[in-house]
């Protein structure tokens, strides 16, 4: 009977008042002791009121019902549907709604409601999975910014393809901790590509020297990243660098040269099906021809092995460990003694490889 006269009530009453009333009873049906007869005449109004014309109204409901577990779940998935204001109350806090409901939202043409979703707390794996697929920039913005949102590498891949373009979506991925190796450095290209083209446009440059310069900007990000990695780090990295055609004989020199031994052994058994193993073995025994049967084997010319092997023999003469990474200062002495050695003309090193060095 009160639930009967209180919707006789709300037909004629004054927005405010309608909108403080619903309320109220949104609350009275979370917090109040109401029996069975009751509780279910509760929601029933709770229900008429969804078309209540006054947003107002329905947005007291949405207010007073978003943050519960016990609200009736058919009213929130109404209120998710109503026009944005009222949506974004319930879709930024609710606990009832599931993965698959979130999703049906992100097909939403509302970018803003997408937004909201992005920023929800504890964000499942799936759901920001389906942002990463489906979701707007400015969404995809507010994923990256969330702390809580469970984001897995393929969704980070995802994102890295869709907004590689895009400076600060650029610039959010590559502070995550999280981002796996080979992503970091096809970003990191990305953005030595832009200043690259930026300086032909500027500077008229040849086409050549930008190809050039891009070259080495990829050599440097690779190695820098690949410092300290850890084992399976730098498999995975070897592994890009070769499928992107990035890992040749410049690169593998140039990481000798700056004392990545790791990476270069990880590579040259990438590459030439020798197990890593025997490669660190044949550089601490110091055994050029097995050295030079790897290098050949992995492709690498032979015009360049005297240039590796001398580097190796001097990194061995300094002391260097030669299964860990060299500390920069001492890769720097590497390659100027090295450089000096090559001026030999008796060595046979091609002009090609000390332009290089």
């Amino acid at each position: 009977m009160i639930i009967h006269d209180f919707l006789n009530w709300v037909e004629t009453a004054p927005d405010g008042p309608r909108a403080e009333a619903a309320g109220a009873l949104a609350r009275a049906w979370l917090y109040s002791a109401m029996d069975d007869e009751s509780r279910k005449g509760a929601s029933a109004a709770l229900t008429v009121l969804l078309d209540d014309p006054c947003i107002d109204v329905r947005m007291a409901i949405a207010h007073n019902l978003c943050r519960s577990s016990d609200a009736p779940r058919h009213i929130l998935l109404s209120l998710a549907g109503d026009r944005q204001e009222v949506a974004s109350v319930v879709l930024g806090a609710s606990p009832l709604f599931s993965d698959a409901d979130l999703i049906d939202v992100l097909a939403n043409p509302q970018e803003e409601l997408q937004q909201v979703v992005a920023n929800r707390s504890d964000l499942s794996a799936g759901v920001c999975a389906a942002l990463a697929e489906i979701g707007t920039e400015a969404a995809c913005r507010a994923l990256l910014s969330n702390s809580s949102a469970k984001i897995v590498p393929s969704s980070l891949l995802r994102l890295a393809e869709r907004f590689e373009n895009v400076t600060d979506l650029r610039e959010a991925l590559l502070k995550r901790p999280d981002l796996p190796m080979h992503m970091r450095h096809a970003l990191l290209l990305r953005h030595a590509r832009s200043i690259g083209e930026t300086a032909v446009a500027g500077e008229k440059r040849d086409q050549a020297d930008g190809d050039n310069l891009l070259a080495d900007a990829s050599d440097k990000i690779a190695l820098r990243l690949v410092h300290g990695a850890s084992h399976a780090q730098l498999l995975e990295m070897s592994e890009y660098m070769r499928a992107s055609g990035h890992l040749n004989t410049r690169l593998l020199l140039r990481a000798v040269c700056c004392g990545r031994f790791r990476f270069f052994a990880t590579s040259l058994a990438l590459l030439s099906g020798v197990p890593e193993e025997r490669i660190f073995r044949a550089l601490i025994a110091a055994r050029p021809s097995a050295l030079r049967a790897v290098m050949r084997k992995a492709g690498l010319p032979m015009r360049s092995h005297q240039a590796f092997l001398l580097a190796i023999d001097m990194a061995r003469e300094g002391g260097a460990d030669l299964t860990a990474d060299l500390p920069l200062d001492l890769a720097r002495m590497l390659t100027e003694c090295l450089l000096g050695e090559l001026q030999d003309e008796a060595l046979g090193a091609d002009g090609d490889i000390l332009a290089f060095l």
